[in-house]
């Protein structure tokens, strides 16, 4: 997870954390975890807050990407319809 997270690969992290999801309720039902699972298991919880934090930075600077696309929207339609016209506003 650590590598998807420096590659902001976004599709590794939602398979990893699926998997995550599906897997640690299986092993935890293997019986009492021992210290050094214990301690992986800790060293996994915090590596995961991270990748939580760095989708949800993400998603938040998209929201404000998409937002101002949409605020944008009717100057970038009136730009297009203008590239429709040549130099002398016939159109081309």
């Amino acid at each position: 997870m650590s590598e998807a997270m420096v590659q902001q690969d976004w599709e590794a992290m939602g398979e990893l954390s699926a998997s995550l999801a599906k897997n640690i309720p299986l092993l935890a039902e293997r019986g009492a975890w021992t210290v050094p699972e214990k301690t992986e298991l800790l060293q996994l919880r915090k590596i995961h807050a991270q990748a939580v934090k760095i989708c949800s930075e993400e998603k938040e600077r998209l929201g404000l990407h998409l937002g101002a696309l949409q605020a944008n929207k009717e100057g970038w339609v009136a730009y297009a319809a203008l590239g429709e016209y040549d130099t002398e506003g016939y159109q081309a």
